[in-house]
């Protein structure tokens, strides 16, 4: 467990101050919330990095120690503290709907639109891509809005989130207890169905 979810084990219960309202999850993205809450620096790196994302794929020749790659790993990290943090601190109802995002990835999503919204915002000469980045940041506040309320009320559950096979990929195979040894042949257990 991370030490920063440590702190008030007893306050596992969702409440107004465990999930940022859309204003304030805004404005940690933006640096403009600078509480000592977790949740919030994570929100704030998040931007940071999808920022910094946005400079790498326009300019990858311009900061060559900050590669995508090392930009998506970073961002993966953080989406697993808030997932984590998520699974001791957001209320989970059993009988709620399934979302399709956990919260770290719907943080990530919050943050990526901010920040694309600002760079078009500052640097597209086309008044209606400005106009269309700004409405779809709205659209995302909203949907965050929405989904914070349905938490609060039991209506929603969170899955708890997977990285997906990129992320276990060790020596070029995408299953983590499956060594390459250079032949091309299939593992023949891979269509298997698992024993429950």
């Amino acid at each position: 467990m991370d030490a920063s979810m440590a702190a008030a084990p007893d306050e596992r219960e969702t409440d107004a101050g465990s999930l940022l309202s859309p204003d304030q999850l805004l404005a940690a993205i933006g640096g403009r919330l600078a509480e000592p809450l977790p949740l919030i620096a994570w929100a704030r790196e998040l931007g940071d990095l999808h920022a910094a994302l946005i400079s790498a794929v326009l300019n990858p020749r311009h900061s060559p120690d900050t590669t995508e790659a090392a930009l998506h790993a970073e961002i993966g990290k953080v989406i697993d503290k808030i997932n984590s943090w998520a699974a001791f601190y957001v209320r989970h109802s059993r009988c709620a709907r399934r979302h399709t995002h956990s919260f770290g990835e719907v943080i990530s999503h919050v943050a990526k639109t901010y920040a694309e919204a600002w760079w078009t915002v500052l640097h597209a000469d086309c008044e209606e891509l400005r106009h269309s980045a700004w409405v779809h940041l709205g659209e995302v506040r909203e949907g965050y809005a929405q989904l914070i309320g349905d938490i609060r009320a039991g209506r929603v559950q969170l899955p708890l989130g997977w990285r997906g096979i990129g992320h276990t990929r060790r020596n070029g195979s995408p299953f983590p207890e499956q060594e390459t040894d250079g032949s091309d042949a299939p593992d023949q257990g891979l269509h298997q169905q698992p024993h429950l």
